[in-house]
């Protein structure tokens, strides 16, 4: 498992650095020559620099030394609540006198990219600090199905045969019905997939370890069916997993979000618990409150431009350009309303918040585009907006 981690690593950086090399890419498609004057936005694109903006910053950043562990992180945030980073992947876990509670087991976490032969399993990761010495893992907490999140979960049970695993009952579903076939395509998953929880929930359920306690929350499918919302009440820390990407713009397409509308009331449902502290799940800095406030901010401006785009009538003359190929020109003219959208969006001056996007979020200039697709085909179909 461990060798397949590495070469998938290996791969990744050799494509890292392809992408790197290019200078600047276009973020959007232009070549629509046939289109009437007006109807190709596209041609406005903003280029793809691959610039981190300083709010997105590696904090601790490793280029400069500050991981405490080499090629890793961990790093107690409060009263034995510990996070752990490789600096693309974030897991939490929380210590009691009785045992350590686990939030995800990303596979990825323990591969040393600049020396693979010096890996370690998420396992041996834990137990590299003082804290963890002599409690046996008690409890592993699955956030969702997704396999880059808890790949490596069957390394903690084989350590830890009696390891509690929960898991919203969607999530046990999910993974049930997996046939495991796929191998190799994610660091760690292989052939060898997640174990199946042991205990499930369907709305709320509080785990506690101890004088420790995580309460568990499932609000909808804010990412997919089955993820978690993670609260740890006496430390103020939320975690909500591929949702909100503190100093960053989500992944591709919302964070390919299965629900539109529930992805846009988990800002709202985040902002009602008292925390201080935010894991999202991803890259190395913790999150705050005002991380989370932007975010929303950030998703209600392309909201707003998406429904904008919609109604933008230069792009209906794109049905006119290909009525024998409606297909056809139904796909470039979402493609055209994505565009529209990305454009108002990364423009201070014309989106709503009036805030440079491009200069607070990481990935602004490449995810965009993404989101607005996403956000506007929602919105022209989904009869919950």
């Amino acid at each position: 498992m461990l060798k397949k981690c590495i070469k998938h690593v290996l791969i990744m950086s050799a494509a890292l650095m392809w992408v790197v090399a290019a200078e600047s890419v276009q973020a959007y498609r232009t070549d629509h020559g046939f289109l009437p004057p007006g109807a190709n936005v596209c041609e406005l694109h903003v280029p793809v620099t691959l610039e981190v903006p300083p709010n997105a910053k590696a904090i601790p950043d490793p280029f400069n030394g500050e991981f405490s562990h080499g090629f890793y992180h961990i790093e107690e945030i409060a009263d034995g609540l510990f996070y752990v980073t490789d600096g693309v992947y974030q897991s939490m876990f929380l210590l009691s006198a009785q045992g350590i509670i686990v939030v995800d087991a990303p596979p990825s976490i323990g591969v040393n990219q600049q020396d693979p032969t010096a890996s370690i399993s998420i396992v041996d990761v834990i137990y590299s600090i003082p804290e963890t010495q002599g409690l046996p893992i008690r409890k592993l907490i699955y956030s969702h199905t997704h396999l880059d999140h808890i790949g490596a979960a069957s390394i903690i049970q084989e350590a830890f045969p009696k390891v509690r695993i929960i898991a919203h009952r969607k999530t046990k579903e999910q993974l049930r019905s997996g046939t495991g076939e796929l191998e190799g395509l994610l660091p760690g998953a292989g052939s060898n997939p997640p174990p199946l929880p042991t205990r499930t929930f369907a709305k709320n359920k509080t785990v506690r370890l101890g004088e420790q306690v995580l309460h568990l929350s499932y609000k909808g499918a804010a990412h997919e069916p089955g993820n978690i919302f993670v609260y740890a009440p006496n430390q103020k820390v939320l975690m909500l997993v591929d949702v909100i990407f503190p100093g960053w713009s989500p992944f591709t397409n919302l964070a390919i979000v299965e629900e539109v509308p529930e992805y846009i009331e988990a800002y709202d449902e985040a902002l009602a618990y008292d925390f201080e502290t935010f894991i999202g799940g991803h890259f190395n800095r913790l999150g705050s409150r005002a991380d989370v406030i932007e975010g929303q901010r950030y998703i209600m401006d392309i909201k707003a431009n998406a429904l904008a785009a919609l109604q933008n009538p230069a792009l209906f003359q794109i049905f006119g350009a290909a009525p024998e190929n409606g297909l056809g020109a139904f796909s470039i003219y979402l493609d055209q309303m994505a565009c529209d959208c990305a454009n108002r969006t990364l423009d201070p001056n014309v989106t709503p918040s009036r805030t440079d996007w491009l200069s607070r979020l990481g990935t602004a200039d490449i995810n965009t585009l993404s989101h607005c697709w996403e956000m506007g085909e929602a919105m022209r179909i989904d009869p919950s907006f």
